[in-house]
């Protein structure tokens, strides 16, 4: 009998919610670090890049909860490949907490991904205070200076 690991129930969720958006995708690459899925929906084509961390870092003063995401020089080598090769890609990030419950799912479209890894960088961090409606990416400064991310943004 195979064993789960901890990437298969993250990446799980992200294909559980595309199928119960009646989406459903073909895996193009995958390993333990990311996978990538071909999406095709009644609006075209995609390029599904996902990643996940496990668990959240506490904000300041336990306002907000974030997780930092980074990129190898090879996954910035593939989402802008796919970009300019011109794919509609997006980009799913599971933001994670132990045992599961109350993680959450941001998703980045083609802009806000040019926006966040455009100009050499290989990371991003990714916050949600309780109750705001999207998720904030710091683009230096903290989160006063930071792109919004819809909290409900999902594939299809």
């Amino acid at each position: 009998m195979a064993n789960f690991n901890v990437a298969d129930f993250y990446y799980g969720a992200v294909l559980s919610k595309l199928f119960n958006n009646n989406i459903l995708p073909a895996l193009v690459e995958g390993d333990d670090d990311r996978q990538i899925y071909k999406l095709t929906t009644n609006d075209g084509e995609y390029r599904l890049f996902i990643k996940y961390r496990a668990k959240s870092r506490p904000g300041v003063h336990g306002q907000y909860r974030s997780w930092q995401f980074t990129f190898t020089s090879e996954d910035i080598d593939e989402i802008f490949g796919y970009i300019s090769d011109g794919h509609n890609l997006l980009m799913a990030l599971v933001c994670g907490e132990e045992g599961f419950n109350g993680s959450e799912l941001a998703v980045l479209d083609r802009d806000d991904i040019t926006q966040c890894l455009g100009g050499g960088k290989t990371s991003l961090t990714i916050s949600r205070a309780k109750g705001e409606k999207a998720f904030r990416i710091s683009m230096g400064g903290g989160r006063k200076n930071a792109i919004k991310i819809p909290s409900n943004r999902l594939v299809g």
